[in-house]
């Protein structure tokens, strides 16, 4: 059998893995908060409206989460008194989810700090080499789901 060079398959895969353990690299959060609850936070503070209040359904869309996911991921930061859940006024339909006193403590002292410190450490590598990195990434990603598919 003759081998086939890897080297550039072998070396897009470690650069995935590079990429999960830099997603491990999330700030340290008190007890009881999950790394998924960064993500629902930080959804909650790039959506929210004037009020703070973000509907589940979008921040299931920005997070990445699966809707049942994040409602039982939203539920879990109900339950430590980090979020609240209400319907809208206009609609009933529509729950909306707002931080509390201590869940807008979080995001200030763990979202928007650790947002802050990465921008600072991108805005020293090229903006065009960090474009074309992101739009790599999908393209890799549709090509990978494109063989498995197969």
């Amino acid at each position: 059998m003759e081998k086939i060079d890897t080297s550039l398959v072998n070396n897009i895969m470690d650069a995935f893995e590079c990429a999960r353990e830099a997603l491990t690299l999330l700030p340290q959060m008190p007890p009881n908060i999950k790394p998924v609850h960064f993500r629902i936070l930080n959804a909650i503070y790039m959506i929210g409206d004037a009020s703070g209040s973000a509907r589940v359904s979008d921040i299931s869309k920005v997070s990445g989460l699966l809707l049942p996911n994040t409602t039982k991921f939203t539920n879990e930061l109900v339950e430590l008194s980090i979020v609240k859940k209400f319907t809208s006024a206009s609609d009933k339909r529509v729950v909306l989810v707002q931080a509390t006193e201590l869940g807008q403590e979080y995001i200030r002292d763990y979202v928007i700090r650790f947002i802050e410190g990465l921008d600072k450490e991108f805005s020293k590598i090229n903006q065009v080499d960090c474009i074309i990195m992101i739009e790599t990434i999908y393209k890799v990603s549709q090509a990978m789901k494109t063989v498995y598919q197969e």
